[in-house]
């Protein structure tokens, strides 16, 4: 009859809560079979809050209202607190006789005497979610380990389920997240040249390949009020949606300064002067290389603020310069210094800009880096192309490097070639 009753039990369980959407749900329709198959009058489920480290009653049944809401149990403390620490169910025969501190004049007293509260640990794994109470028999008789038994049956169905809704609800929620970065990233790309302005001498390309689905890479490239083009590539610390907020921010103040047709240093320092307390705040820095193109006299010059130099190369010469002005990145102190350097530039001559995320991208399987050698070499290979097959041929070749399960950072090339 015992194994019946179980069997009974258990079918009408799984057949309430298949409908069940949350944990609440769970809990009063757990109740609801206890009270029935038990014949209880007086039940509660208390779960674990992690934040205060106590338990609380989440559902019950025969209890009043206001000791619900004040109820609570530190974890070792009282039957519940008890059962929750040791992860075992604990079957009681005289609550007179335990030491559960004040309240006990709340059961019955033939209740109490007769029929012991029944405990027992809501476990996923070796983690408890709560305990429940069980009390006050309607016929007066006391619980027996089949009692127990049956509640343990009850209780080990209930936490499985409410696993499963727990994951459904992890998988919802990172299912909406990774809707929400998805918006974010074409947002980012978005914000990067759709086409590299029509600029009369240059070839110009650029890339971005992020390590994430959003990242603190950009590069952009405009013409001031004074026809000198112009050319960033910035990468802020991190790739998380916060290094894309910031550079977000940074795409602003650059593009808000770009018609007063400040030299490189002097844009550098306007820069920094605008974005240093966001940054100091977000606890973030920029490093930034900004390029202007003077056609008439066919030179380059540029600030590179933290950021690797520009790597030139002398067709006339087929070999490589890469010099920076060694300033600091922007975000360090509120009044930076920077410095600029000039180039004289000649036709066939490729300027390359890129973020650090291509040297130091990791081979995979090994600590070993791309590296400024490996770059030369395939820039040297690549250089005879259009920008845009020198980008490609930057990124792809770095991407073959690295472990494309495990990308440690963005992936952003700039290619200028005079023509």
């Amino acid at each position: 009859m015992k194994s019946k009753t179980s069997m009974d039990a258990v079918r009408e369980l799984s057949q309430a809560i298949a409908g069940a959407v949350d944990p609440a749900q769970v809990y009063e329709l757990v109740l609801d079979v206890v009270a029935k198959f038990l014949g209880v009058d007086k039940a509660s489920i208390m779960t674990f809050d992690p934040e205060r480290g106590v338990l609380r009653v989440a559902a019950a049944r025969g209890m009043d209202t206001e000791i619900i809401r004040k109820a609570v149990v530190r974890v070792g403390e009282g039957i519940s607190g008890r059962v929750f620490a040791s992860h075992e169910p604990l079957l009681i025969n005289d609550i007179q006789a335990e030491e559960t501190g004040p309240g006990r004049e709340r059961y019955r007293t033939r209740s109490l005497i007769s029929a012991p509260v029944t405990c027992f640990p809501m476990k996923v794994g070796d983690e408890p979610l709560g305990v429940i109470n069980v009390t006050d028999r309607a016929d007066g008789k006391a619980f027996t380990k089949d009692d127990l038994r049956l509640l343990t049956i009850l209780t080990n169905q209930a936490a499985a389920y409410l696993h499963i809704v727990r994951l459904s609800e992890e998988r919802a929620s990172t299912e909406q997240l990774r809707q929400q970065l998805e918006i974010a990233r074409q947002i980012q790309y978005k914000l990067l040249p759709q086409e590299p302005p029509a600029i009369e001498g240059l070839d110009v390309a650029g890339r971005l390949v992020t390590a994430e689905r959003v990242g603190g890479d950009y590069y952009d490239c405009f013409l001031t009020e004074a026809r000198r083009p112009s050319f960033v590539v910035a990468d802020v610390s991190g790739h998380s949606i916060g290094a894309a907020l910031i550079m977000a921010a940074f795409r602003s103040a650059i593009r808000a300064q770009r018609d007063a047709d400040y030299s490189p240093a002097i844009l550098s320092q306007r820069i920094n002067s605008i974005l240093y307390e966001d940054l100091f705040q977000a606890e973030q820095f920029i490093s930034m290389v900004y390029l202007q193109y003077l056609r008439a006299r066919q030179l380059i010059q540029f600030t590179t603020a933290g950021h690797p130099a520009p790597i030139v190369w002398r067709c006339a010469d087929k070999r490589f310069d890469d010099v920076g002005t060694g300033d600091s990145l922007l975000g360090i102190e509120p009044r930076g210094v920077f410095h600029e350097r000039q180039m004289v530039v000649s036709k066939g001559d490729v300027i390359l800009l890129y973020t650090d995320g291509v040297i130091e991208a990791a081979a995979r399987g090994s600590s070993d880096r791309f590296g400024r050698e490996r770059l030369l070499e395939c820039l040297g290979d690549a250089v005879v192309g259009s920008a845009r097959q020198i980008v490609d041929v930057v990124v792809e070749t770095v991407q073959a490097f690295v472990d494309p399960d495990k990308p440690r950072d963005d992936i952003t090339a700039l290619a200028i070639k005079v023509v």
